[in-house]
């Protein structure tokens, strides 16, 4: 906080702006937060771009300053064409963000008014950035741009592969409530096989046991038959399902099974333009060299976090992560500690998923994992267990990429650790 704030010297202009769709709103003030200047309006176009730029540049030689910063909330995409713009420009100005809910936060210092308007967020942004509370806008590029794209993409088509198997559930806990009693995975791909073709109760029932088991021995070529026939058998024969309107439930069963895998092709298809990126890229190569961590994986945490080279210590890639610990306490009262998610949701996810594989594929990552939960102070649950792992993963991937070294099992968990999994055992 100190270090931002000491940036904005008296030789400093500060513009904060408060980006729209079609038009923005500049404040250009003086490094004591006071305009300089009447706001101005900006159209979304290069011509208008060029006019604050060069109304800016002559501010600042006429104040004799040295250096420009200009603010803007990076929320949503409408800034990324301003923002773009801002980093390519000649005149080198330093581009940095505020968090939006600081603005909405700050809106009643100045006036004590709740009132909103695009001029004065400008202004707010403006004295926010005065203050020392903001942060460097990172702009990937290159392969680390494209990776962003992909990985924004298959967390979408992700959501829409969720979406369709709980529709799909939920569509069967209607019609045949018993189903899922019946298999595991609802969606999984002799299921939807028979989805297709003998989705209901009736279906079943009129098709019979015997017949049921030679289709399901087919579906599955070979693995199922007769047990799982005759379970599902017996619970279409007991089934409390709905029998109104089943003609249109098959046809719309049928166009979620289709669009599940649509989608499902589509998240494939991300993957594999990922693989490839991280093929034509050293670092793949690196992060791959630990057991546990895949190209997937790898390229979502390079395509969330961008190039490691800009962080100093890998605590800026935890509180990116929204990993960070927070706690509440207050006099006597010392509440427990829990993570901020106050970062990218998704590199978060990931480091999750990280910590689970690095469980089951590396025994580094086991041994951490089994201290972590069967440790005599302070044992963690599963869940918390496999976020630590997946931090744990987060910390060596960062020092592989930081360093450019490839995963070494001997240094991965350090002489103490190590002690104290061998106490374990």
């Amino acid at each position: 906080m100190q270090e931002k704030i000491l940036r904005v010297t008296s030789q400093t202009i500060i513009v904060g702006v408060d980006i729209a769709k079609k038009e923005h709103w500049a404040r250009i003030t003086d490094y004591r937060g006071v305009d300089l200047v009447k706001p101005v309006k900006v159209q979304n176009n290069e011509e208008s771009f060029e006019r604050l730029m060069a109304r800016i540049e002559k501010i600042r030689i006429d104040k004799g300053c040295e250096k420009v910063m200009i603010g803007l909330e990076p929320s949503g995409h409408y800034w990324k064409a301003f923002g773009w713009y801002l980093y390519l420009h000649q005149s080198n100005p330093v581009l940095v963000g505020v968090n939006p809910y600081h603005t909405k936060q700050a809106k009643e210092l100045d006036d004590n008014s709740p009132t909103k308007s695009d001029k004065k967020d400008a202004l707010i942004i403006a004295h926010l950035v005065r203050d020392g509370r903001y942060f460097d806008v990172y702009l990937p590029e290159g392969a680390y741009a494209e990776l962003r794209v992909l990985c924004n993409e298959r967390k979408r088509l992700q959501k829409q592969v969720s979406r369709a198997n709980n529709t799909i559930v939920a569509l069967m806990d209607e019609y045949f409530p018993e189903y899922d009693e019946v298999w595991g995975k609802v969606t999984g791909q002799t299921s939807r096989k028979i989805l297709r073709t003998l989705p209901f109760p009736s279906d079943i029932l009129k098709t019979g046991e015997k017949n049921l088991a030679n289709t399901l021995s087919i579906f599955s070529s070979g693995k199922e038959g007769k047990v799982r026939a005759a379970r599902l058998f017996e619970a279409a024969n007991r089934s409390i399902g709905v029998t109104e309107g089943k003609e249109s439930a098959r046809l719309r069963l049928r166009n979620l099974l289709e669009e599940l895998e649509l989608y499902e092709r589509k998240v494939d298809g991300i993957e594999e333009a990922m693989e490839a990126i991280m093929d034509d890229m050293e670092m793949g190569e690196l992060l791959c060299s630990m057991k546990g961590v895949g190209p997937i994986i790898s390229a979502v945490f390079l395509g969330e976090v961008g190039d490691v080279s800009r962080f100093d210590n890998w605590k800026q890639v935890r509180k990116l992560a929204g990993l960070n610990l927070v706690e509440q306490s207050s006099g006597q009262h010392k509440g427990k500690t829990k993570i901020s998610k106050r970062g990218r949701p998704y590199l978060r996810w990931i480091l999750f998923l990280a910590g689970k594989d690095g469980v089951l594929h590396n025994p580094e990552m086991r041994g951490y994992y089994r201290c972590l939960r069967e440790r005599k102070q302070n044992p963690l649950s599963g869940y918390q267990a496999y976020v630590a792992t997946g931090l744990k993963v987060m910390r060596i991937l960062f020092h592989m990429a930081k360093n450019r070294v490839p995963y070494d099992p001997a240094k991965a968990l350090g002489a103490v650790r190590e002690q104290q999994i061998a106490a374990l055992a």
